[in-house]
């Protein structure tokens, strides 16, 4: 099962987080950082990674979820 999170950097408890969570996605294969301002690069950069793990990446639903037809 994976978990995304959403940690706000200007927080005390964010700005505590973000360096541990860097360290670990370098160190740990389970862990991945994905730093993104926009949802929508972060559910392609999601797409992107799950598709180069699978070796399938479907042109069309890429394009499609682009909006380039």
């Amino acid at each position: 099962m994976k978990h995304l999170l959403e940690i706000d950097d200007r927080s005390k408890t964010g700005k505590y987080l973000l360096p541990l969570l860097k360290e670990l996605s370098k160190s740990d294969k389970g862990v991945d950082f994905v730093s993104s301002d926009d949802v929508e690069d972060r559910i392609l950069t999601l797409m992107i990674k799950a598709s180069t793990k699978s070796g399938l990446a479907s042109k069309k639903r890429v394009l499609t979820k682009l909006g380039i037809k």
